[in-house]
């Protein structure tokens, strides 16, 4: 069952904006007046990361499935809306991380339906020259990676949710409070409801409330940790129609693609394709560019297109070039993550609450994904079907126990990506020659280790923090002796 508060801004209704929205009914899902209900589950978040756990929740056993999202509910995954303006959503990429959960509860056909599969890169430099890099055939690699709107796919596993009628999602609602009286938690929702879940799952993203709250009760070692951004970008989304340029079949369908500037205007369109065979762009940039400043109107913008990105000029809808030019800078998310603890008093984080990273390498819905399904196989090793299970408690600290260190790891990983030459290029071009001289020593470079899906991200940083001490001795070991000549040589030239 879906459920949604239609809600007013700016005299316009939320929902009228929607077509055919994935609503069931349409009802004010909070008209309590400050009226205790009681829930099996209750998660606060309705994008893919907690239909995801009502989902499983649903599954395991429990009943009472209670799905609350502040926003409207997206288009159904089949609106037109995806095709005729598919920069309303950005692009994921969903690797065989989350496809392998996906498939655990018989989601990924759904999803696999409106997604576009994704073989390699194509990339270009600032002069143009285009390479294509081809993802290996791995033979144990059972999952080809895959791209959807996010919305999309929020639509898909919302439509997945009304097969069970245990689940009820609620969108329009926004919670005002989260609180542990007599160790239980108590939401209050928009409008005075309270509900008191016998679990409750905090999957709001990266501003959770749920995570915030958890936090400052200091009920649990729950803490969130996160950094200043040393190298900010924000973004832009420009749709691309490869079926409106003069030669359609030249463009490939199945490659994602990334660009330099030409012009020198420093920024970076990053594109992934959609069901449709068209392509979410996202041109990337530092606050306050100046050659996106200039772009204020759309035949500046035209320019900026032609002279920066010229290969993609022709596939641009005319349409779009008004709507970047008056498109503000949407920002990316900091690093972050929940230490010491995932969990608190009959709570527990997944998503986005518990580990934020920069969405470079499409390491956001997939471990959000992951979280579930390690949270599943707790709730499975303690023999936990019902919220009256004595094993809820134990199966909550055992996802702390066993995922902490992975969440850790993922964040302080990719923070790594975000660290220029030395922390980043560096290490790849390192990763890449060792890896090359004695592969069966050496692993592959830190974002390939962290899309295998078979690896957990904590395996994964242990690999690498061993190959990263080999690396030093050996370079130690070749270059010291070497220096160690070079200042006898030096010495010897400037001794009388």
């Amino acid at each position: 069952r879906t459920t949604t508060t239609t809600t007013t801004t700016q005299g316009t209704s939320s929902s009228s904006v929607l077509g055919e929205a994935s609503v069931a009914s349409t009802s004010s899902a909070s008209d309590g007046g400050g009226d205790k209900a009681f829930s099996n589950a209750l998660v606060v978040g309705g994008g893919p990361a907690g239909l995801a756990a009502a989902i499983m929740l649903a599954q395991q056993g429990w009943s009472g499935v209670k799905v609350v999202d502040r926003l409207p509910p997206p288009p159904v995954a089949s609106h037109p809306i995806y095709s005729n303006a598919p920069e309303r959503s950005y692009n994921l990429g969903v690797s065989g991380r989350g496809q392998k959960f996906l498939d655990s509860i018989g989601a990924l056909g759904d999803v696999k339906r409106f997604s576009a599969e994704n073989f390699g890169r194509m990339t270009w430099d600032e002069q143009g020259n285009s390479t294509v890099t081809l993802r290996p055939e791995i033979a144990e690699e059972i999952y080809q990676a895959i791209c959807i709107q996010r919305d999309r796919l929020t639509a898909v596993l919302l439509e997945y949710c009304e097969r069970y009628e245990e689940i009820e999602v609620s969108h329009g609602v926004a919670v005002d409070s989260v609180t542990w009286p007599s160790g239980s938690p108590e939401v209050t929702l928009q409008g005075g409801e309270v509900v008191r879940p016998s679990l409750l799952v905090g999957a709001d993203g990266f501003n959770s409330v749920v995570a915030r709250a958890l936090d400052e009760s200091k009920l649990s070692e729950f803490k969130i940790q996160s950094w200043a951004d040393k190298n900010t970008r924000v973004y832009k989304t420009v749709p691309l129609d490869y079926d409106i340029c003069g030669n359609p079949g030249e463009w490939k369908r199945d490659l994602n693609f990334s660009a330099n500037s030409q012009g020198g205007a420093d920024v970076t369109l990053e594109v992934l394709p959609t069901m449709e065979g068209k392509g979410v762009g996202v041109t990337l940039y530092k606050p306050d560019n100046e050659a996106i400043k200039g772009a204020d109107t759309a035949e500046k913008a035209k320019e900026l297109f032609k002279t920066n990105f010229p290969q993609f000029y022709d596939v641009v809808p005319e349409r779009s070039f008004t709507d970047f030019a008056s498109q503000r800078d949407q920002k990316l998310p900091l690093f972050q993550y929940a230490k010491n603890a995932l969990h608190g008093p009959k709570t527990v984080c997944v998503g986005d609450s518990i580990h934020t990273v920069k969405p470079y390498f499409g390491l956001g819905v997939n471990s959000a994904f992951e979280d579930v399904g390690v949270l599943k196989a707790c709730l499975e090793a303690h023999h936990v079907d019902n919220p009256g299970d004595d094993g809820l408690d134990k199966a909550l600290a055992a996802f702390t126990e066993g995922h902490k260190r992975n969440v850790e790891t993922l964040v302080k990983m990719s923070r790594t990506f975000d660290g220029g030459f030395l922390f980043f290029v560096l290490p790849i071009i390192l990763d890449s020659i060792f890896h090359k001289l004695l592969p069966q020593v050496f692993s592959t470079n830190c974002i390939r280790m962290l899309q295998k899906h078979n690896m957990s991200f904590a395996e994964a940083g242990q690999i690498k923090r061993r190959d990263r001490a080999l690396q030093v001795s050996i370079i130690a070991m070749v270059f010291l002796p070497c220096f160690a000549l070079l200042l006898r040589v030096l010495r010897w030239l400037v001794t009388p």
